[in-house]
This record gives C-alpha cells, sequence and structure tokens, in this order.
C-alpha cells in the first residue's frame, strides 16, 4: 500500500512542480516561452468504461464540421492514445470526439495553450465513455431528481472491487456506512441502525427474501440471495422509507437484476470458491437472460479458526433472470433460484488463552462426533410489467413462491480442562498450566427438522399525473406455512455433577395469511422542484394474531435555490411495525405464542446531503441524526448469530445517533468513502428493575473506510483497502435474564486490503480482460469476538467466559475472466 501512495503522491507533486517551473519560465524566459508556443502540441490521455477499464480501438480525433472528425488516431488494447497538433489553428480552442460503437460518443471541448505544461507540451486526459442502452430495458418512470434520506444508490461495479473473504455482497454492502454494521466476516447478516438481523427488509426484482431459520452461528452460513455479478441496480435505505416498502423496523434493500445488452459472461476462481455467469440477447432483441452460479468453499479459512477439525462446508447456488418482451410496452420477467448449503465439521480439539496480563487461564477441549446441517431452499418469481401509451401509467403483477428445508444434526461431545496459566518467563512452568480449575465434559444433542413455504401475490403501480405529481399504490397477498420438529438437549458433567443446561421437544406448526396495502403521493413544488413531499399510508393484516396496523410516513426535501452550494435538506417522519414472524413467537423453551403483538417503532430522522467539487471532482457529504421510540418490543438475546426470542411484548426501547458519510473521488478516476457513526440503543424490560440498559445492538461507535488508487502510469494496477471498527457489544450471562447486558465485548477491529493486475484484450477475441487479485484479509490479524462459551468451575461455583474467535489473517488469491 505504501508503494502505491508513494506513486500517487510523487505524481501529484511533480505535478505541481512543473506548474510552478511553467511560471518561473514564463516571467524569467519570456523569449524562450514565445518560441514554445509555436513547437507542436501533443495530446495524450486514457480513455475507460464506468469501471476504469480501458477501452480499445476508440476513435479520437479533432472535430471540424458537424462534429465529423476530420483528422485523428484511435486507442491502443490498453486505452492509451496520442494525438499531435502542429498547425497553429489547431493549438486554439477545439473539440475532441470520442468514438466507439459499444459506446455513446464523447465530445470534450479544451484550451490546449492553456492547459498544457511549458515544458513538455504535452497535455493529458483521461475520458470515460458509457455503454449504449440496450432495446429491451426496462422503462422505470423517474421523478426522484433530488437525493432520498437516509438511502444510498452505491455503483454496482464499485462494491464488486470491496475485498471480502467470499464475494459476500452483504458484507461488501456493511462497507458503506450510514448505520450498516457488520461484526462477523463469516456471517451474511447485518444490523441498521441498532436493529437486529431480522429487522431488515431484502427484495430482489420485487421478491422478498428470508434468512435461513435455524443457524446458529456464522461458519454455517452460505452466501446470501443477492449475486453480485447479476447486480445492476441498489438501493439501501437506513429507515425512514416511503409506505411503498414493507413492514419492518430497521431497513430495505432492493435490488435489481441486470437486463443484458449483449453477449458476455465471467467465470471467477478463488481459494474460496468460485462463480460464473453468462447473460445474452435474442437476435430479435425480444428475450434476453441472465444466469449466475455461485460456490463457496471456506475450508482453507476455517482452519484459522481456534477449533481445530475436518470442516466439510459446501454452498451451491443457481440463478436465472429471464425477460420476455410480451408487447410494444409489457415485458415479463422470471426470477429463480436454487441454493443447497451443506455444512459439516468433525471438530477434535480446541484451545484458547484468556484473560489479562496478570492473570491468564487456558481451555483445553477434546471433541468427538460431528455437526452436520443442510439447507435447501427453492425461489421463484414472475413480474409482469406493462406501461400505458404515453409511459404515464405502469403496473407489476408479481406471484413469488418460497419453499426452505432445514436440517440440524448434532452429536458432540467435549472433554474440557480449564486452568491458570503460568505467565513468570522465570518459571520452569512457563506458559503451561499451573492451577487446574475445573475438568469435566458436554455433551450436545439435537434433531431439528424445519419446512416452510410462502406464497404471495401483489401489485404495485405508479401514475405519474404531470411533471409535479406521481402517485403510488398497490397490495399483497400471502400464504405461509411452517412446520417445526425440535427436539435438542446439552448436559454438563464435572466433578460427579451432572446438569441438564437445556432440553426442547416439540413439534409445532403454524399457517397463515397476511394482507397489506399502500397507498402514496409524492409532490414537486416550486418552478425547479424546490420543495418535494412524499406521503401515504400503510396498512396490513396477519390472520394468527388478528391484528390490523396502519402506518403513515412522511419524507420532505428541500433545495435553497439562492444559495451557491448544492445542500439538500431532508427529513423524515412515520410509523414502522414489525408483525412477527415465526422465529418471534418461539420462546427458549420452544412454546409458541400466537397473540404476540406486532412491534412498532416512530422514526424522526433529519439530515443534509451536500454535493461539492474538491480538486475537480465531485464529492458527496451526508450528515443525519435520527431518533427511534419503540414500544411493543419483543427482547431477545443473541448468541452467534442466532437470535433467541422471549416472545414476549414485555419491554420498551429508544435508538438515538448520529451518520456521517463523505465519498468521491479522493483519487481522480476511483471511488472512496469513509463513513462514522455514533448510537445509543437501550431497552427496558419488564421482568427486571433495573430500568433502561444496553440492547444486544448497542455499539456506540462505528467507523469504516474504503480507499482505492492505482498506478499514475499504468491504471492497470489497483489497490483496494477496507476498515471496519466498532466498539464492543453488550454480552450477558446465559439463563440469567437479570444480568443481561452486564458485560461488554471488545471491539471489532478489521482490514482487508486486495492487489490487482487487469489484463485487456482486443474486443474482437473472445475473451475480453483477465483481472488478477491478490488479498491479505484481516491484514493485522487481529482476534475479533463473536461470541462466549460459558464454563462452570464447580469447585468454586464460578462461570468463567471463554471467547470464540473470528478468522485469523488470511492470504486469497483468485482470477477473473470476462468475454
Amino acid at each position: 500500500m505504501y508503494f502505491f501512495l508513494q506513486k500517487a503522491t510523487h505524481s501529484r507533486m511533480a505535478t505541481a512542480f512543473y506548474w510552478f517551473l511553467a511560471c518561473f519560465l514564463f516571467f524569467g524566459a519570456s523569449k524562450s516561452l514565445l518560441q514554445a508556443q509555436n513547437s507542436p502540441l501533443i495530446i495524450k490521455g486514457r480513455v475507460v468504461d464506468s469501471l476504469a477499464n480501458p477501452i480499445a480501438f476508440v476513435a479520437v480525433g479533432v472535430a471540424k464540421e458537424a462534429g465529423r472528425i476530420q483528422r485523428g488516431t484511435q486507442t491502443d488494447k490498453m486505452g492509451n492514445f496520442s494525438l499531435a497538433l502542429s498547425e497553429k489553428n489547431e493549438q486554439d480552442d477545439l473539440k475532441l470526439i470520442f468514438q466507439h460503437i459499444n459506446y455513446q460518443t464523447v465530445e470534450k471541448e479544451i484550451k490546449p495553450r492553456q492547459m498544457a505544461t511549458s515544458n513538455s507540451d504535452t497535455l493529458f486526459l483521461t475520458i470515460t465513455l458509457a455503454e449504449k442502452s440496450a432495446d429491451l430495458a426496462s422503462v422505470v418512470i423517474e421523478t426522484e431528481a433530488m437525493p432520498t434520506i437516509s438511502t444510498l444508490r452505491p455503483n454496482a461495479a464499485s462494491l464488486l472491487k470491496v475485498p471480502t473473504p467470499f464475494d459476500e455482497f452483504n458484507q461488501k454492502l456493511a462497507t458503506l456506512g450510514l448505520g450498516i454494521v457488520s461484526n462477523s466476516e463469516l456471517s451474511s447478516t447485518y444490523q441498521v441502525r441498532g436493529g437486529s438481523y431480522e429487522e431488515n427488509l431484502v427484495y430482489v426484482n420485487g421478491m422478498e427474501i428470508y434468512r435461513p431459520f435455524l443457524v446458529s452461528a456464522g461458519q454455517q452460513e452460505g452466501l446470501s440471495f443477492v449475486n453480485p455479478e447479476m447486480v445492476e441496480q441498489i438501493s439501501f435505505s437506513s429507515g425512514g422509507w416511503q409506505p411503498k416498502f414493507g413492514d419492518k423496523l430497521s431497513s430495505v434493500l432492493d435490488i435489481e437484476y441486470k437486463t443484458p445488452k449483449k453477449w458476455g459472461g465471467s467465470a471467477t476462481l478463488g481459494l474460496l470458491g468460485g462463480s460464473a455467469h453468462i447473460e445474452g440477447i435474442s437476435k430479435n432483441k425480444k428475450m434476453n437472460f441472465i444466469v449466475g452460479l455461485r460456490h463457496k468453499d471456506a475450508r482453507y479459512l476455517f482452519n484459522t479458526l481456534e477449533t481445530d477439525g475436518q470442516y466439510l462446508p459446501r454452498f451451491t447456488d443457481l440463478q436465472g433472470l429471464f425477460t420476455l418482451q410480451t408487447g410494444k410496452n409489457s415485458t415479463l420477467q422470471v426470477l429463480t433460484s436454487v441454493a443447497q448449503n451443506r455444512y459439516q465439521v468433525l471438530p477434535q480439539s480446541r484451545q484458547t488463552t484468556f484473560g489479562t496480563f496478570d492473570r491468564q487461564m487456558r481451555l483445553f477441549v477434546a471433541y468427538s462426533g460431528n455437526e452436520i446441517m443442510n439447507y435447501t431452499t427453492y425461489q421463484g418469481s414472475a413480474r409482469w410489467t406493462h406501461f400505458s401509451t404515453d409511459k404515464r401509467l405502469k403496473i407489476s403483477w408479481i406471484a413469488s413462491a418460497i419453499n426452505t428445508q432445514e436440517r440440524e444434526f448434532i452429536d458432540v461431545n467435549g472433554a474440557y480442562r480449564l486452568c491458570d496459566v503460568d505467565n513468570d518467563p522465570n518459571s520452569n512452568t512457563f506458559n503451561q498450566c499451573a492451577l487446574v480449575r475445573g475438568v469435566g465434559a458436554e455433551y450436545n444433542h439435537a434433531r431439528n427438522v424445519l419446512q416452510a413455504q410462502i406464497f404471495s401475490f401483489q401489485n404495485r403501480s405508479v401514475f405519474q399525473i404531470n411533471t409535479k405529481n406521481e402517485i403510488e399504490w398497490g397490495f399483497s397477498l400471502s400464504h405461509e406455512q411452517i412446520e417445526d420438529q425440535l427436539y435438542e438437549y446439552n448436559v454438563l458433567d464435572s466433578a460427579g455433577f451432572v446438569k441438564r443446561n437445556r432440553f426442547l421437544d416439540a413439534q409445532l406448526q403454524t399457517a397463515s395469511q397476511r394482507f397489506a396495502f399502500y397507498a402514496q403521493h409524492q409532490q414537486n413544488i416550486g418552478k425547479s422542484h424546490q420543495h418535494k413531499i412524499i406521503y401515504g399510508l400503510r396498512g396490513n393484516y396477519w390472520s394468527l394474531n388478528r391484528q390490523f396496523l396502519l402506518s403513515p410516513r412522511l419524507q420532505y426535501q428541500y433545495v435553497p435555490l439562492h444559495w451557491k452550494k448544492d445542500i439538500t435538506f431532508q427529513a423524515a417522519v412515520g410509523l414502522y411495525q414489525q408483525p412477527p414472524f415465526y422465529r418471534e413467537l418461539r420462546n427458549f423453551e420452544g412454546v409458541l405464542n400466537t397473540n404476540l403483538r406486532a412491534q412498532s417503532a416512530l422514526h424522526v430522522i433529519a439530515g443534509m446531503n451536500w454535493t461539492f467539487k474538491s480538486w475537480e471532482r465531485p464529492f458527496q457529504f451526508i450528515a443525519e441524526t435520527y431518533y427511534k421510540r419503540l414500544w411493543n418490543v419483543v427482547p431477545y438475546d443473541i448468541d452467534n448469530v442466532r437470535l433467541r426470542y422471549y416472545a414476549q411484548n414485555n419491554a420498551i426501547a429508544y435508538v438515538a445517533g448520529l451518520d456521517l458519510r463523505l465519498s468521491g473521488e479522493l483519487i481522480k478516476g476511483t471511488e472512496s468513502w469513509v463513513a462514522l457513526s455514533l448510537m445509543s440503543v437501550r431497552e427496558d424490560v419488564d421482568f427486571d428493575t433495573r430500568g433502561f440498559i444496553r440492547r444486544p445492538t448497542d455499539q456506540r461507535v462505528t467507523a469504516t473506510m474504503y480507499f482505492e488508487d492505482f498506478l499514475p502510469n499504468d491504471p492497470t494496477w489497483r489497490m483496494n483497502i477496507r476498515l471496519m471498527f466498532g466498539s464492543g457489544l453488550p454480552f450477558s450471562v446465559p439463563n440469567r435474564p437479570d444480568f443481561r447486558s452486564v458485560f461488554s465485548a471488545p471491539a471489532y477491529r478489521r482490514v482487508d486490503v486486495g492487489f490487482s493486475k487487469l489484463l485487456v484484450f482486443n474486443p474482437n477475441q473472445r475473451i475480453k480482460s483477465i483481472w488478477l487479485g491478490a488479498e491479505v484479509l484481516n491484514l493485522l490479524g487481529v482476534e475479533n469476538i463473536i461470541s462466549y462459551l460459558w464454563v462452570r468451575d464447580f469447585v468454586n461455583d464460578f462461570q468463567f467466559a471463554v471467547p470464540n474467535g473470528l478468522s485469523q489473517r488470511f492470504f486469497n488469491i483468485k482470477a477473473v475472466v470476462r468475454w
């Protein structure tokens, strides 16, 4: 990284030095300067696409008449070009034209003599070309010219570059900031502004996506549903979203997959798995498709965990999106997905040293048995969209179905020894067990089977009344059927004491229907749309608890027209209510509470969005403060990534925080950002007398940064770095509700860095480019903690919290071939 920064800094300092030298020569050697003005001027540059990949065979020339190129050159395979202007009139103001059959034409007006450096008579340019639109691309009614409150719309191609262990989309998303937090690189879960993992809405082409039910640890997860190679548009809201989105408490992720413009594809291979995708379009351009295959193999990364053993994780995911033009103004999209996740581990041993420098302790566990988890999910949806002749009305009908089958089989016996460690360097028993505090065995057994089917049918409609008014409405019907068989227990044996910590034996079944509707109005006020108001109402009903809910919501945006700075002020207030899903209904003993009411939250958000230029490059600064008041709260405890609910509406809570985010081209032609969040999350439960205490998601300070750089003389060499920091989360003593959140875990710190080289070939060849990358994951080797294993010392009747760590430093290599 130092090498890249050094080269970049050197280049920029050199540019400043040349400008200073030019001024010196002008005032001190005017005769030489006048002679230089008659010398040939050379324009050099580089032409790239939106991903900063070089474009070969771009025609570059000087425009003379009607935009026609009179004389010029073309770029080489690295996108570089050089054009000499020898005539005097050519060195005055002129227009350059950049043309390519697959890209939109770009015209650039320049003043060569004013921009070129005196000592070299050379002008350097970087030109970005956008791909031409496909004939079959979906028509979208867009009236939101101004940014939306608490909403990020990152470039999908930029997220592809973020270094993560498995190219996991949600892990890349958690780097963006604005309240998004992830504390485990092994998991696809994320939290938003104090909410839990299960308070986040996810849509892909209008289909709602669900998490697995039985997953209890991050390493058991596969990949999230979203395939990064298939993504075209991303919209993420951290709060205060519009009524058209559903009934959760924390966030909305809305994904649209690509509608391909031409034939192409890619293949990715690395130490942690691989992926491939292919996309194409028919000759008559009435049908296109994109199909993606992913495989995750985490064995090498799991070998860095504290527990030694034989890990056999296998995750395979196949998705396809097929688009058919059914009429002049209508399209049919079919999205299908099959995901198979099989996680098997045969643990052998574990050794963990923990405690303080003055008093260190060590836990050694010898295991026998195995864990087998199987998760198979089938998902599919069909979306038919029709536009009116004048394109003002858009109607979509969406039908979707989800079927998931989950199996959790565990038979693991662990014999453990807990002792004090001799930390005296002068002792003969240095770093060895000095005093044994506990010896025992623990046996875990589980035979859990879950099957769930969810069917839904919905309508989404948009009507643009005029340039200032737009209305949206829709409704949805869904049917859920869940069958859950639980049989699990845990037995602890130490020094003749046998204790059964947990025993569950239940057969549970639910069948219910949900109905929801929404209506909203967007109005732009003023000649220049200085004000924008979006207000509406959302309602839903669930047949299981027979609760009907209404949720009004309001957004307001204001742009001061008389200001020189491009600043948008925003505010939102609304009611967000989350009817319980299956997991919230089930308590620690495996009993369902079908009378559980919906959790409710009042969102109040205010902020500003400032777009500006610095160093002739675009930047954006977002600052937002928010407050959420929650009631009918269902308390829960977090064990790794499993949420264990109390299944009672017996708490109230609040969240207050501040989000800051700065993004832009810190290095020209790249996208970087830095984000900081300050937050306080408190709840008051009725089974203790302590008042407001920290919620399990109370992470007071979080910060993320993503930075990209390249060699100035060869942008095909790049460096990407991701930094994440999160202050310690609270954790509790097991089976002691009155001691919830009394301890705080260490901070989460992580640095991932990647280096890459891009090889570009002739566009006429079958293979267009090859991307070669090397990543150092967890560069600093920080021992982050995800949860705690509680071990009892029966002699002194103490419990010790033994940390469960995440992955260590890991070196990964991968290659991406595109055609």
